[in-house]
């Protein structure tokens, strides 16, 4: 077995002979048959250990390697190749790479001749992300809207005493002839409900001398209204309307009684069983009105606003002043 100085010393040797230094001999002639560096041999073979074996590992397997190739090619790197025919040549030195490539693999290593592979470019930066925000939704003219609303009724005045509040719906039609000035006209109808108060309850039991359970009221009709747009931005806007209407008023009280009846649910039998009744009935003809209000849009799309809007609306029959507060949210298109 080699000492440990006679290992060191073959593997510095070895190392010397990788580096450029070993070019210094005299360079043969360009005719000279044969004639090949042997540094150009060795700078030409590459490593990569695969199971992390340190430096020290590496050369000395590359040293026993080496050597092994050696015995089976009969060829050395280091030694010039004088008077060998050049296909004898470059045989033994093919015997030489393919041993020396088992070998290390054998021990754990990717075996690679040629120049050392250029490092990977940089990666480019990545390019700038760009945000494409939506526009904000703004108001543009349109000569024609439709709306849809609804919302709640307060009562004021004679109908607060008859009536207690109720709700309402509607839909309406705006036109705007130019969009120089901010005036339109506007078409709505509507239809409210109300429930009668008890105080109402007790009058119509006394007048009818019946037990009246319970009884509405229905509003339903139109207004025609101008309305005077006020922008306060690009997406809300205020508006002022007002105008005069058309009305009637439906009113009826019922009654709740048991009555003897036959029910069947699998069997039939007889029981007593809630009847609804109509005591009394009355529809008014066609009440004049008028109204005024104000309120506020916003801009949902090109197309599309929300709005609030409360009015006073007062109708007058021939016997009393029935006063409303229409409070409505809707959307126009």
């Amino acid at each position: 077995m080699e000492s440990k100085s006679l290992i060191a010393l073959r593997v510095l040797l070895l190392l010397v002979g990788s580096v450029p230094a070993l070019a210094q001999s005299p360079a043969p002639h360009p005719g000279q048959a044969g004639a090949v560096q042997p540094a150009a041999r060795m700078e030409d073979l590459h490593i990569d250990p695969k199971y992390g074996q340190i430096r020290e590992q590496q050369w000395a397997d590359r040293y026993a390697c080496d050597t092994w190739s050696k015995s089976q090619s009969g060829f050395d790197p280091m030694k010039p190749t004088a008077g060998v025919p050049p296909n004898e040549n470059a045989s033994r030195r093919e015997q030489y790479r393919r041993a020396m490539t088992a070998c290390l693999e054998a021990r754990g290593y990717t075996v690679r001749y040629g120049a050392p592979p250029p490092p990977p470019p940089p990666p480019s930066p990545p390019p700038p992300s760009v945000v494409h925000s939506s526009p904000l939704p703004e108001f543009k003219y349109h000569p024609l809207a439709v709306q849809i609303e609804g919302g709640y009724t307060i009562t004021q005045g004679d109908a607060r005493r008859a009536l207690n509040d109720g709700w309402n719906t509607g839909v309406g039609l705006t036109w705007f002839p130019t969009s120089v000035l901010p005036l339109g006209l506007r078409i709505d109808g509507s239809y409210s409900r109300f429930e009668e108060s008890s105080r109402s309850l007790i009058l119509a039991s006394q007048t009818t001398g019946t037990n009246v359970s319970f009884g509405h009221e229905e509003l339903y009709g139109g207004d025609v209204d101008a309305e005077l747009d006020l922008p306060m931005g690009p997406r809300v806007k205020e508006y002022f309307f007002g105008g005069v209407g058309w009305y009637r008023e439906r009113t009826t009280f019922e009654q709740a009684s048991w009555q003897l009846g036959v029910a069947c649910f699998y069997y039939c039998y007889l029981g007593y069983f809630p009847v609804v009744s109509t005591v009394a009935r009355n529809t008014t003809g066609w009440l004049h009105s008028w109204n005024a209000g104000m309120g506020f849009e916003f801009a949902l799309a090109d197309r599309t606003s929300f709005f609030i809007e409360a009015r006073y609306q007062r109708i007058s029959p021939s016997s009393k002043m029935t006063e409303f507060v229409p409070i409505r949210v809707g959307l126009r298109f």
